[in-house]
């Protein structure tokens, strides 16, 4: 799965496909980061199970998501059951993942929300399948737009106020014409806790929110 951090939602087709890609994650450079920095990876922290709230916002929809993490059986297997809520409608989705969290086994009605989910929240795969360090300045990744290469890095390392409660967060952003995209990563979360991506005229492709979380075994969160 390639450039969904940049790309949108996966069932709207942005213009600007095939304009960006990654080319390199490599490790953080010119000494920046400290030996004893700690390190994130997508699924870091999912053996404590937390159980984590969405509201997701693209410029087609809008829809509530609960990701509980279950108890994984071995290592690199874990399964998720995925809550869906929009208007009325709930549906309720187990689902095998393996360590990029590609979902391969969804219901016909739970798939055109998986498929945002994976352009969304879910498109960190991109990025960060291997460690990444968690201080500022860290570079995470490369981008380009047209001729011009970007940094994907870490710019700032800050508590972030949500609807239950506030979070240190480390903020991971790469600019996108006169928009900065971020991407908030809390240590020992398995998931990015919140984002705002917009395309190069400046709109906003999508955007979601941890609104609720409930991680009791999670270090560092007591």
């Amino acid at each position: 799965m390639v450039n969904k951090l940049m790309l949108g939602v996966g069932i709207v087709v942005s213009i600007a496909i095939g304009t960006f890609w990654f080319t390199h994650f490599g490790e953080p450079q010119n000494g920046v980061v400290p030996i004893e920095a700690s390190q994130w990876h997508l699924g870091k922290g999912a053996q404590y199970n937390p159980v984590m709230q969405y509201d997701v916002s693209t410029n087609a929809t809008k829809f509530s998501v609960k990701i509980e993490f279950l108890p994984a059986t071995n290592f690199g297997n874990q399964t998720l059951f995925v809550r869906i809520n929009q208007n009325t409608k709930e549906i309720n989705q187990t689902v095998p993942v393996n360590v990029v969290y590609d979902f391969n086994q969804v219901s016909d009605n739970a798939k055109p929300f998986f498929t945002i989910l994976d352009s969304t929240i879910f498109s960190v795969r991109d990025l960060a399948i291997e460690n990444k360090y968690l201080v500022k300045e860290a570079v995470w990744g490369y981008m380009y737009i047209h001729d011009i290469q970007e940094e994907i890095k870490v710019t700032s390392h800050t508590k972030v106020s949500f609807k239950f409660g506030s979070l240190d967060s480390y903020v991971v952003s790469y600019a996108e014409g006169e928009k900065e995209n971020k991407l908030w990563i809390v240590d020992n979360l398995p998931l990015p806790v919140k984002a705002e991506v917009y395309d190069l005229s400046g709109n906003l492709q999508y955007s979601y929110e941890l609104t609720s979380l409930y991680a009791p075994l999670t270090p560092g969160l007591s």
